[in-house]
């Protein structure tokens, strides 16, 4: 019976470490969001101009 106790916790897994990563600042969002709001800005200052172009010749 002894022999059954300490066997049963030999095929047991492993108590699991910490996470991964923890705290969170290897979450990669600051590369990509940057990049991707620059060109969002650089866009819509393009879009701008030209809009205000066209309305200057309509004018």
């Amino acid at each position: 019976m002894v022999t059954f106790a300490f066997a049963s916790g030999a095929w047991a897994q492993p108590i699991g470490g910490p996470p991964p990563c923890w705290p969170p600042p290897c979450i990669p969002i600051d590369g990509g969001l940057s990049a991707l709001i620059a060109a969002g800005a650089l866009l819509g200052g393009k879009k701008a101009l030209e809009l205000r172009k066209s309305r200057n010749k309509v004018s």
